[in-house]
This record gives structure tokens, sequence and C-alpha cells, in this order.
């Protein structure tokens, strides 16, 4: 007889494919940047590492760089979606009718520029023109097929020097590597990559990030050198996971994101849901829910929406408004 206030439990069977799916997640290997050369530190990507769109990727470093380093990004950026009205986004987003603009999927996919994905140097009417070619359009990338349904549009931005830029991080620390030779052909020239390891609760001082700028121009070590640890920062502020830069180049001699990814430590989200704002976790491109799992993700949501009630009853009752 079951006890009096006690919840009544699924049968067995029917919590079987939640238990499986619970099992093959946490087992199942993390997926990591082609570009990161493992660590081999033992546990190494074992956060619950989520990945965001570019246009988000931007948007919190923009507006966080500015409050934790003092760095204001000059760099602008509009989203387009099958719902966007173009003359509803040049209304919100003036600079994109005074501008040349650069368009490109944002669909958590990479090797855009080397697929033909990546439109360079058009006005908007051109850049409506080329979204409504491929919105909705299936593409094949890296063995996955899926429709494209989301774009950034940004400024373009004529540069000569393309910098390369990562964060990881491992279960003892944070991987920073730089490369004054970024761009779309960093993985044949990875041997000029340049990396340190720092060590948990360890800064990011101007000695640990040395290194890294060694060999850059003196003119250019002060601005990038700053940049490196305030981008490092945001990482762990905001609890990415994952951050990279390829390329960042120079503009009027301050640093410029061109191509950005970012993933995030979703287990964070209690404590920076504030500082993230309005964030979408995608899926992966190509990935689609099974019915299982859109129940755990329906069950993750209610639980989540349950402890926050909670937490905000019980930092009202610490913390009562005054009267």
């Amino acid at each position: 007889m079951q006890p009096p206030g006690c919840a009544t439990l699924p049968a067995p069977s029917t919590l079987a494919p939640t238990i499986a799916l619970l099992r093959f997640e946490s087992t199942a290997p993390r997926a990591r940047s082609t570009h990161h050369k493992p660590s081999g530190l033992p546990g190494a990507q074992a956060m619950a590492r989520k990945k965001i769109r570019e246009y988000d990727s931007k948007r919190l470093l923009k507006e966080h760089l500015k409050r934790l380093a003092g760095i204001d990004l000059h760099i602008l950026s509009a989203q387009v979606t099958q719902s966007t009205d173009f003359a509803e986004l040049v209304n919100q987003h003036p600079w994109l009718s005074t501008t040349k603009l650069v368009v490109k999927p944002d669909m958590l996919f990479g090797k855009r520029g080397k697929s033909g994905l990546v439109a360079l140097n058009l006005d908007v009417a051109q850049v409506k023109e080329f979204v409504k070619e491929r919105l909705g359009v299936e593409v094949e990338m890296g063995g996955c097929k899926a429709p494209i349904t989301t774009f950034i549009v940004e400024p373009f931005v004529p540069h000569d020097q393309e910098y390369y830029l990562s964060v990881v991080s491992e279960r003892l620390g944070s991987t920073i590597s730089f490369s004054e030779c970024g761009g779309i052909e960093i993985e044949e020239n990875w041997d000029k990559v340049k990396t340190v390891f720092l060590p948990t609760e360890k800064p990011m001082t101007p000695d640990a990030c040395a290194p890294l700028i060694a060999t850059l121009p003196l003119e250019a070590r002060g601005k990038i050198g700053d940049f490196i640890k305030g981008v490092f920062a945001v990482f762990q502020d905001l609890d990415f996971s994952f951050i990279e830069m390829n390329p960042f180049t120079m503009v009027n001699g301050e640093p410029y994101p061109l191509d950005m990814r970012g993933e995030l430590d979703d287990t964070a989200s209690f404590k920076n849901f504030k500082k993230w704002g309005n964030l979408e976790f995608p899926l992966p491109f190509g990935r689609v829910l099974s019915s299982t799992e859109s129940f755990i993700h329906e069950l993750d949501d209610k639980v989540l929406s349950n402890i926050w009630n909670h937490i905000s009853v019980f930092f009202l009752f610490l913390f009562p408004p005054e009267v």
C-alpha cells in the first residue's frame, strides 16, 4: 500500500527508454572543435556543452567585453529567419541600408566559405535575394542534411590580416590558442598556432598571455593582448565552454571578430540567465529529436521552471522587499 503523500512512480517498463537515453547521453563522446588539439587531461569536456548561434556569441561578447574589460567592440549584426520582414529589419538596423554587407547561414556548422554559402560585398537588396533563394533549402554538411532556417547579416569589412583565437574549457583549466595565420587555412597552418594552458583559478595575467603574442609586432601586442585577456574574462564570467574566432582582424587598430563560434555550459544557466538574455540553444545541424528525447526536454523545462519558482520564493523569504 502506498504511504500517504507519496507520488506514484511509473512502471519500470515506461522508464526504460528514459533510463536508456540518460545512460546514452552520459556516456556518449562530446563533440569538439576540429581545430582544437586534445590536451590529454582526464575527463576533459565532461560539462554540458551547448552550441549557440554566431549571432548570440557576438552579442554576448560585445555586451560583456565592455563590462568586464572596458573594450568597446564596434561590431554589428542582424538575424534573418523565415519570419523576418526586411523593411522592419532595416528600420531596426539602419546600417543595413548604408553599408556593404556579408550574409551567411547561422546554423552551427563550419566551412561555410568553402561551401559557397557566404556572400560578400552586397547591398541589402542583394542580401534579401540571396536569403530568399536559400531559406528553407536543404543542404548537406558533414554527412547531415537539413534546411537552412537562419542567417546572420553583418557589415562587409575589407581586411588584410587574419588572426585565430580559441578558448576551450578542460577539466583542470582552460586552453587558449592564438595564431597570426587565421582564416580558412587554419587547419593547414596549425603548426603556427601558439597554445597556453591556464589552470583553474589562475588569472590571465600579462605574463600568462605573453607567449601567445610574443611574435607580434610591438605596436600590435598591447591591443591584441588586452583583447585576449578580455575574451578570457567573458569566457569565465558567462560560463562559456568554447569560444573560437576564425578569423578576427584589426579595424582602425581595434580587434574585430569576423567569424565566431561559441558553446556554453548550460548547467550554469541558473546563475547566468540574466547575463545570457534571450538565448536559444538550437539543435545540432540535421538533428531531429525522437519522441523520447522530446519528452525528456519537456520534462527538463518543467523541472527547471519549478525550481526557479521555489528559488524566487526562497529569496523573497530571505530578503523581503522594503515596504
